[in-house]
């Protein structure tokens, strides 16, 4: 096969996805895909020929480049490919040409392992390499050839050649799998690795600590990875400890994946491992302006933070992971001493992370932003740390002294961050230790930060008592409610505008859940402090918020009729308002239209009056808008289809957005993802629809008849969506507003003329279960079939239900296709791929539930006198049916088998269940 006839069309593509300029680059990917599908063996030769052997006279960047476009190519789908004619399904080229072309491909790919010198086509060769066999062992066709090259590759005297051995066991490990003479022993590979670990050449070294990885996770079967796992972990921390400091997070990577799936391996080398990460975890100094507090037993890194954070990250999470799913083990480490030193070593960091100077944080008026740069890596660990603590006492009282040490030191620091970060580690802990926090000493250590000088300080103490609250701790509201209660009152007042914002959340979150008649009257008189927390105090307060509705409720009037200013801050307040004013009428319960006679017409008119006002679509009172609807409804019943006039047209608008563009982010060599139907290109308005169709399926819940002028528009674009290609969110709540649509057409008689509104709304449901590919959309568009032919209750034409069984049939076989690959892959999964097929089974267990459901349906309605006088069930419909059902049966008993895992945490669940217990 010749492909000199290629290389003036694949040099000029190079030379163009090599420039610049958008329009040659679009026109040669769009070329380069035209000669792929006309000539794919000829293109994917010569371009492994031009990047492995330097055919043609290209450049270094031309060569890699091709490399690149081979791994992208090979394997992707191309449309006007066919493996098939008759089907015309797109084919990869990998798939379409000869094998001799294929081993052709590999000879000469091998060839470049072996030969090429320069180090970042080495990189390239490796990654297309590695890719390549990936790609031919998951079709089950072995790539042979690369493994003797890989293992000659081992004793090469060029470091750069003993490192793409690595590399190609790195990127696919399955390669152990596909010598010719059989897969290699483990003591073979163990031999390899350890060789690998102890070489020269740290770019070695480093390439085998992420083979060590893959190989221990994707190729080695239970046994083996018991019988050398340990010694590799073992090796790979004494290469780790040996590495300069730049490199050590490299190394440290792999490791923490590692640590998260097969825990058990690190079991043996704890005292190695803690003792290297521990002194890592200490914060940096340089630029940081350090408290003259020792945190922990280890000096302070003389790097910058962003220097020190590369490698303190992966190590935290390493030792995070281990004290999570082996914490019984990581507990007796030297007494707890991991435990302790964690402790202090978190805290530390929280106070490196802070600048001194936070005048732009009391500043910032835009409280919705972000921080970029709070320290929530810290805060979130030592969180998991306590989590991981609780289940035993012992555990818990090391994390606790600990905790208490720092805390009554660090409040007495003059750096305020210092007694920021005390607060804050009281608040991470409130969710693993319960009532104890409030039990012991911390609550009455932490008390007086409510009247600390510094404002960071003051927000800190109502996050802690926040976090505390939010973490449903009883003792705090119990014994310490008026106190707490007191305080937060006082920080309403609080000079700093921040303080005063998070008093008033803080104030929401006393009342969330639990009833405090004793004590809520002293908030009732001061509630205009704080409109945002009024609603949740009348929901709290219930009958003893009755003196104070009229008062409060005319307040909410007066604001949401004021004239605004351009301000945002006033739209931000009168949108507080409107949600302020329907939680008072939802806090009277149903008599409140009664008692307050004008008070629900009043309120409807008002919104209807600020709806008019809003044209920008970031107005902060449109999301109150809805929700105000959506309860004014509620409460008025069939009273409010005067207003659904208003309401339901901008919800239809919403419901009607359709993308125009192509994401920019989006070419045609993309990698394509057939899971990720929703571009968060379009996120957001995506977002807004799926939220328009909820809206409207309450309405047409709610209404019923009185939603019929809707219902043409609103079913067109329901079944427009379920067959659109993107957004398995907005087909979700689309299946989901079929069946209440098709009773507000029932009931208001609204298709009596035209009975075949009602197939037709059936057949797109059926179109739709044949163009889903996710099993959940699957799964809900059968509930939504089922509950609308409950709705109808109409026997079903027999075309319509020969269609639903040849759909149905389809799906369950697919299922069983599934579930027999499955199965036959069951011995080779570890745990991590066994949960997930689990669960993944599960889903289909509730899909073949509801296909038999529907067909039950079917059934049923065929049955009735109506349907047998059509015949609804003739013509070999019933036997269909009970084809299918046992079809159903049969594969919903094709499952895996749950089991536990030797190297997993199994162990470690069943003591902390006897220790729950």
């Amino acid at each position: 096969m010749s492909t000199e006839h290629l290389l003036g069309d694949i040099g000029a593509v190079l030379s163009a996805l090599n420039g610049i300029a958008n329009e040659p680059r679009r026109e040669a990917e769009l070329h380069l895909q035209k000669l792929t599908v006309e000539q794919p063996a000829e293109v994917l030769l010569l371009l492994s020929q031009v990047g492995a052997l330097a055919v043609g006279g290209f450049q270094l960047d031309e060569r890699f480049l091709s490399l690149i476009l081979l791994k992208s190519l090979a394997f992707k789908p191309l449309p006007g490919l066919y493996l098939n004619s008759q089907h015309q399904l797109p084919s990869a080229p990998f798939d379409v040409i000869r094998e001799t072309t294929r081993g052709r491909i590999e000879t000469v790919l091998c060839a470049g392992l072996k030969d090429e010198l320069d180090p970042r086509i080495r990189k390239g060769l490796g990654m297309c390499s590695a890719s390549w066999a990936e790609e031919s062992h998951k079709r089950k066709r072995p790539a042979r050839p690369f493994v003797p090259v890989c293992l000659e590759l081992t004793q090469s005297p060029i470091a750069f050649h003993r490192f793409t051995s690595f590399q190609l066991l790195g990127y696919t490990p399955t390669l152990v799998d596909d010598a010719a003479d059989g897969p290699l022993s483990s003591s073979q590979l163990t031999a390899l690795l350890l060789t690998g670990l102890e070489d020269s050449s740290v770019d070695v070294r480093l390439e085998a600590i992420k083979a060590t990885k893959s190989l221990l996770i994707r190729a080695l079967t239970h046994e083996a990875r018991d019988e050398v796992g340990e010694i590799l972990i073992q090796a790979s921390f004494q290469t780790l400890q040996n590495l300069p400091q730049d490199l050590v997070p490299i190394g440290l990577i792999p490791l923490v994946e590692l640590a998260s799936i097969h825990p058990k391996l690190f079991i043996s080398s704890l005292p190695l491992i803690i003792t290297k990460l521990l002194p890592l975890l200490s914060p940096p100094s340089q630029g940081r302006n350090l408290p003259p507090y020792a945190f922990s037993p280890y000096p302070a890194h003389d790097m910058t933070l962003e220097a020190w954070e590369a490698f303190a990250n992966p190590a935290t999470e390493l030792l995070l992971s281990l004290a999570e799913l082996r914490p019984n083990e990581f507990e007796e480490f030297e007494n707890g001493r991991a435990l302790s030193e964690m402790v202090g070593l978190l805290l530390g960091r929280e106070v490196a992370t802070f600048e001194m100077d936070c005048q732009e944080w009391m500043e910032e008026e835009d409280l919705d932003d972000e921080d970029v740069n709070y320290p929530v890596f810290p805060e979130e660990a030592l969180d998991r740390l306590s989590v991981a603590a609780s289940y035993t006492d012992e555990s818990m009282e090391i994390i606790y002294s600990s905790l208490l040490k720092h805390v009554q030191a660090l409040l007495q620091q003059e750096d305020w961050r210092c007694r920021f970060a005390a607060l804050m580690g009281v608040g991470c802990v409130a969710e693993a230790f319960g009532d104890a926090i409030v039990d012991r000493d911390i609550l009455s250590a932490i008390s007086p930060t409510a009247k600390d000088p510094h404002p960071r300080v003051r927000y800190a103490f109502l996050q802690c008592i926040g976090q505390i609250l939010t973490d449903g701790l009883d003792a705090l509201q119990t014994d310490y409610g008026r106190d707490t209660l007191h305080i937060i009152l006082h920080l309403l007042d609080d000079p700093v505008m921040r303080v005063r914002v998070h008093a008033a959340a803080s104030l929401t979150t006393f009342f969330e859940g639990e009833e405090h008649p004793e004590i809520v009257g002293e908030v009732l008189d001061r509630i205009d402090q704080a409109l945002a927390t009024l609603g949740t105090v009348a929901m709290a307060a219930k009958d003893m918020f009755r003196p104070y509705y009229r008062n409060l409720m005319d307040l909410c009037f007066q604001i949401m009729s004021a004239q605004l200013g351009p301000s945002k801050e006033e739209r931000v307040v009168q949108g507080g308002a409107i949600e302020c004013g329907y939680m008072l009428a939802i806090a009277l319960g149903g008599t409140w239209s009664q008692e307050n006679p004008g008070d629900a017409l009043k309120f409807v008119q008002l919104l209807l009056s600020i709806q008019n006002t809003i044209v920008d679509e970031d107005d902060p009172r449109s999301r109150h808008l809805m929700d105000a609807w959506e309860h004014m409804c509620d409460s008025l019943g069939q009273q409010f289809a005067p207003f659904l006039q208003y309401v339901i047209p901008p919800l239809l608008k919403t419901a009607s957005y359709r993308p125009q563009k192509a994401s920019p982010m989006k070419t045609s060599l993309a990698p394509s993802d057939a899971d990720d139907e929703d571009d968060p290109y379009w996120g957001d308005e995506l977002s807004d629809k799926a939220e328009a169709f909820k809206h409207l399926g309450f309405y047409a819940s709610k209404m019923r008849e009185n939603f019929a002028p809707w219902l043409a528009q609103s079913m067109g674009l329901c079944l427009e969506e379920l067959n659109h290609p993107y957004a398995e969110s907005v087909k979700n709540v689309a299946a989901y507003l079929v069946p209440a649509l098709l009773a507000v057409a029932k009931e208001s008689g609204a298709w009596n003329t035209d009975p075949e509104n009602y197939v037709q709304a059936f057949r797109q449901l059926i179109k739709a279960m044949v163009n889903a590919l996710d099993i959940s959309v699957i799964s809900i568009l059968f509930k939504s079939f089922k509950d609308a032919l409950r709705v109808v209750h109409t026997p079903f034409p027999p075309d319509l239900t020969r269609r639903l069984l040849k759909a149905s049939t389809a799906i369950v076989y697919n299922l069983a296709q599934a579930r027999a690959d499955r199965k036959e892959q069951e011995p080779y999964m570890d745990e991590t791929d066994h949960e997930y097929w689990i669960e993944e089974q599960l889903e289909e267990d509730q899909c073949l539930k509801r296909i038999e459901e529907a067909v039950d349906g079917i059934v049923i309605v065929g049955g009735s006198e109506e349907g047998q006088a059509m015949g609804a069930l003739s013509g070999g419909i019933e036997n269909d049916i009970l084809g299918l059902k046992a079809l159903i049966k049969k594969v919903g008993a094709q499952k895996l088998e749950t089991k536990g895992y030797d190297d997993d945490d199994d162990d470690n669940e069943t003591l902390r269940g006897d220790q729950g217990s």
